[in-house]
């Protein structure tokens, strides 16, 4: 047997361990060659767009907020200019030292220098932060000149929300704040610096419109994040123009009307299109006090004062609705069948059932009365056995479909829904069964019947004209307002319920003669209202001013050719007669002669495109 010399066998050990080295080298190589033609050649479309992504710097630019308009074009809400100066802090050295170095230029609070550092903490610090705002032009020159000396320092122009006729329109309008920390995640729009959106009432129900949408500055940014040239800029969408229904000369009036008294408050409303045309609430606030730099103890105080002027009476008020109510009750027990037009009931003065005893508010009696002469006279014990005739469920439907109970979309958030209580209803709230006694104290608008003056002016104009008109803030404008159905209710019987109500202020012996108008020709149906106040808490009575009645009236005018109706409330006013009746008497006239739904209306920027803002004429249903 040949011997193997050791050095052959080392060589072939040795070309083994090559061969296999060299194939593997071979193997990476060629796995690395593939992974290089995956990613440059077949995936190369999916990385370019990466590798922009990272290089480009997409920054989002507030658009103009649209403006709000009265019907005529009276502006409520506009922008003015608003120069600003801001911090980008992954520019600055020392973020802490450009603040101190520019509060010797401009005033930068220590809260304000706190917020700051605070914002660049939780966030990309190549974004801009709102230092100040509301420079004159001598900070902002001045700024601009020494903005080399700042690093990371830079100005722009932006705008602040500014409310004219404030006061009168502060209830319909509402105001804009900074955005909720709940809604920042909602909009990308609302992490810009000094962004504001809708807080309250129109400014908040119409937010989306008004808001408009954001247009983009593109920056190329190099790996760490840092601007290195502006690449170019889409332009946002401005916002759109609101041109609300109401008359703001008219709303004037109504609030300096309703000045006298502590808390009270006004609907007035076309009857034939739904148009609010007044919406008056005392007491109220300038809302140019808290969109802008808002003092945080005067919105304490104005928060937690006892008569709460940010709350709106007209829609958020609650009150029994009283002898107003009484309308209800004669068109429920007309169409149940219950009561008739030549039907009389004796009022000896009060009503009896079981052991309780209801009064009525004319000690002595009112002897027989028919449908016409109770609601003239507002006589309780007609309505008391109306309503235990035909039961608290066939009430409560009538009241739904005169428009009780109920949140209307018309752009104004926080609406109460009031109560029209059923027996079920009773079970479902208060795990307790109905009782007679209950339907009928709730036959004249008391008990657990529940109203707002937005509601009773809706139930004034379907009684009036007899459509189911729904109230609307916004004009008409160029476009046709919409006709109201007809309501499922028997015209004969609408015309008796109208009857009584010309009389209360047309005849001998109605509640409501001194609210007759005195304009030729002119004559206003109308219905008095006083509920009794008690406690939420075990039902006693109040004492002093809360323990006042509330005084309530409804009228819709002319008599002929229903137009308009108003709905007033005074808080612990007393006699609706005596209290309210006068209020709305003024009012009324004053809306007849100004006749603002007979008048061409505003027609806003966005309804008119390519023209300037014109009037056109208004087209509502009458």
């Amino acid at each position: 047997m040949t011997e193997v010399k050791p050095e052959f066998s080392l060589r072939g050990r040795f070309a083994r361990r090559a061969l296999l080295l060299g194939a593997g080298q071979i193997g990476l190589f060629g796995l690395l060659g593939w992974r290089l033609r995956q990613l440059q050649i077949l995936d190369s479309s999916e990385y370019r767009l990466l590798s922009d992504e990272n290089r480009l710097s997409v920054q989002l630019v507030a658009p103009i907020r649209g403006a709000i308009y009265d019907r005529f074009g009276t502006p409520v809400a506009q922008n003015r200019e608003n120069l600003r100066v801001l911090v980008v802090p992954g520019y600055s050295k020392n973020l802490a030292v450009t603040l101190a170095s520019l509060s010797r230029i401009l005033p930068v609070s220590q809260a304000d220098k706190d917020r700051v550092l605070r914002h660049a903490r939780r966030q990309s610090g190549y974004l801009p932060i709102l230092v100040a705002e509301d420079l004159n032009w001598r900070q902002f020159a001045l700024l601009n000149v020494l903005a080399p000396e700042f690093p990371g320092l830079q100005t722009d122009s932006g705008s602040i929300r500014t409310y004219s006729h404030a006061t009168s329109m502060a209830h319909i309008v509402g105001y804009v704040g900074m955005a909720a920390q709940r809604e920042v995640n909602e909009d990308p729009m609302m992490r810009l610096p000094g962004f504001r959106t809708g807080k309250v009432g129109v400014e908040r129900g119409f937010d989306r419109a008004l808001r408009g949408s954001a247009g983009s500055t593109t920056y190329e940014a190099d790996a760490r994040g840092r601007v290195v040239r502006k690449l170019g800029s889409t332009p946002g969408t401005q916002g759109k123009d609101v041109v609300l229904s109401v008359d703001q000369g008219l709303q004037e009036f109504a609030l300096n009307r309703l000045a006298e008294f502590r808390r009270a408050s006004l609907v007035a409303m076309d009857c034939n299109t739904g148009e609010v045309l007044a919406m008056a609430s005392t007491p109220t606030y300038d809302p140019n006090d808290i969109t802008f730099k808002p003092d945080p103890k005067r919105f304490a105080e104005l928060a937690r004062a006892d008569d709460n002027p940010f709350n709106n009476l007209a829609v958020r008020g609650l009150y029994p609705p009283g002898s107003t109510f009484k309308v209800v009750t004669a068109l429920a027990g007309l169409e149940s069948g219950v009561i008739t037009e030549k039907d009389r009931v004796g009022c000896p003065g009060g009503y009896s059932l079981g052991r309780a005893y209801f009064r009525c508010w004319k000690p002595g009696g009112h002897g027989r009365m028919d449908v016409h002469d109770a609601i003239k006279q507002s006589c309780d014990v007609f309505f008391y056995e109306t309503a235990r005739r035909m039961g608290i469920d066939a009430l409560a439907a009538m009241g739904r479909k005169l428009g009780l109970e109920r949140i209307y979309p018309c752009g104004l958030a926080g609406q109460k829904k009031g109560v029209m209580p059923t027996v079920a209803w009773k079970r479902a709230n208060l795990g307790q069964p109905w009782y007679g006694g209950e339907t009928v104290i709730a036959g004249i608008g008391q008990g657990f019947v529940l109203t707002t003056p937005l509601q009773l002016a809706v139930m004034t104009g379907r009684v009036a004209t007899g459509k189911a008109v729904v109230p609307r803030l916004t004009a008409s404008g160029a476009n046709a307002a919409k006709v109201a159905p007809a309501l499922d209710i028997e015209p004969h019987h609408l015309d008796l319920v109208r009857g009584g109500m010309i009389g209360v202020v047309n005849e001998p012996g109605g509640t409501a003669g001194r609210a007759a108008l005195t304009i030729p020709d002119m004559q206003m149906a109308g219905k008095t209202g006083t509920s009794q106040v008690v406690s939420s808490r075990g039902g006693r009575r109040l004492q002093g001013w809360e323990g006042e009645t509330h005084a309530l009236f409804i009228a819709y005018a002319p008599i002929d050719v229903p137009r308009y109706a108003v709905a007033c409330v005074v808080e612990h006013g007393g006699g609706g007669s005596r209290v309210a009746s006068p209020v709305v008497h003024d009012v009324m006239t004053v809306l007849l002669l100004r006749d603002p739904s007979g008048k061409p209306a505003f027609v806003a920027r966005n309804d008119a495109p390519g023209r300037q803002p014109a009037l056109a004429e208004a087209r509502g249903a009458r």
